[in-house]
């Protein structure tokens, strides 16, 4: 989306949001396919609209749930599985350089077991978040816009002034195509 000045940005207030999600890489990754379980309908509303809106100021309500609904899912993980996420969080971040969380195994099941017991939430299994899922979305879909590109051609040519240095070598596509295939 190119910025002109006709385009209104939001202010400060309307980006702020009351509490931020700052994770460590390593945190993030032992947590990741938990809170994305526990926030799916948030996350897949807000990537519905993002799409059909195309224009992240109009989504800022959907972000701004996205963002309280994975805050809220990491308080409840701090309170009742947070020994099993740091020492699933320290193996993967010592275990490898590149952050493997293969090598941690044995540590997920016990964050696995935690999770599914206290948050009743169960690790979606492998790939799940690679297949197509529908969402039914309570907001109705946008109204499609149509441009006339033409009168907008016609507006611009006709805002030219008259001294407009045209291309006099310009041929329409037909006589082009025609007088190709005729050599």
């Amino acid at each position: 989306m190119a910025l002109t000045n006709d385009i209104k940005l939001p202010s400060d207030e309307e980006l702020t949001v009351p509490q931020e999600i700052t994770l460590s890489t390593p945190w993030f990754k032992a947590v990741a396919p938990y809170m994305a379980r526990k926030c799916e309908d948030e996350i897949k509303e807000f990537m519905l609209r993002r799409r059909e809106e195309e224009d992240p100021r109009k989504t800022l309500k959907e972000g701004r749930e996205v963002t309280a609904c994975g805050v809220k899912f990491l308080q409840a993980l701090k309170k009742s599985c947070n020994k099993e996420v740091d020492t699933y969080a320290s193996c993967i971040d010592c275990g490898s350089s590149k952050l493997y969380i293969s090598k941690c195994r044995p540590e997920q099941r016990y964050l696995d077991h935690c999770v599914e017991e206290n948050l009743k939430i169960e690790r979606p299994p492998l790939g799940y978040f690679s297949k197509i899922h529908v969402h039914e979305s309570s907001h109705p879909p946008p109204a499609p816009i149509f441009r006339d590109y033409k009168k907008e051609a016609a507006e611009v040519l006709h805002s030219l002034p008259e001294d407009h240095r045209m291309r006099k070598d310009y041929r329409r596509f037909n006589d082009w195509r025609i007088s190709a295939f005729e050599n």
